[in-house]
């Protein structure tokens, strides 16, 4: 059972996790920068993580992973640092599924610089992971029960539009009630009316916001 860690970072915020991934797999953390960091002999368990620059990877990264030979990578767990999403984690996993390699489906995001906290989660999380999926390997299961991250956010884009059509539906019985009751209502039925349609509004508008936002990190990961 073999298991290693490589990471690319500049800032330093990606090489903090992963010398704590190291701590809790037992293995040094190695930058892709280091020769060390290429895999001549199969690896079970392959612990990756990088940062995005301007909405991308690093290049040298992209670069490593294209040079991965998948025959020797069992199984690829991704982590990572940015400033606003979990988008890092799912570039890196769609490069490594370009080339064949199995990856979980979730990793180990710290937004911005790692927080204090990170080591008493962070260092237990990856030898959880590293024993599930060594687990997975030995049994011949990996792969069967994971759904791939894409899919997890097309689904709560579907809970969203759902939602969305149901504001929309409310908002359309309202404006009907109101134009139906333009003259014969009180004024304070028109008052009640028109701020539950401004309520409604905003709800519509915050949530195609959200799916806005899932839209986005699905394109980041195809």
């Amino acid at each position: 059972m073999s298991v290693k860690v490589v990471y690319q970072s500049r800032g330093g915020h990606v090489r903090e996790i992963a010398e704590i991934i190291g701590e809790g797999v037992e293995a040094e953390p190695i930058s892709i920068d280091d020769p060390r960091a290429k895999i001549d002999e199969p690896v079970d368990v392959l612990f990756i993580g990088g940062a995005i620059y301007k909405f991308k990877l690093d290049p040298s990264l992209v670069d490593y992973i294209r040079n991965l030979d998948a025959d020797k990578v069992g199984m690829a767990i991704c982590f990572g640092s940015s400033a606003t999403t979990r988008r890092p984690i799912y570039m890196i996993q769609e490069q490594l599924k370009a080339k064949g390699i199995e990856v979980g489906p979730m990793g180990l995001y710290m937004r911005g610089k790692p927080k204090p906290y990170l080591r008493e989660i962070g260092a237990p999380w990856a030898k959880r992971e590293y024993d599930k999926y060594m687990k997975k390997i030995q049994e011949g299961t990996l792969g069967q029960e994971e759904a791939p991250i894409v899919t997890m956010i097309k689904a709560a884009e579907e809970k969203k539009k759902k939602k969305v059509a149901q504001v929309e539906s409310e908002v359309a019985a309202v404006t009907e009630e109101m134009a139906k009751k333009a003259q014969g209502a009180s004024e304070k039925r028109k008052a009640e009316l028109e701020k539950k349609r401004s309520e409604l509004m905003e709800k519509k508008a915050q949530l195609e916001r959200e799916l806005e936002s899932l839209e986005n990190e699905e394109k980041a990961g195809e």
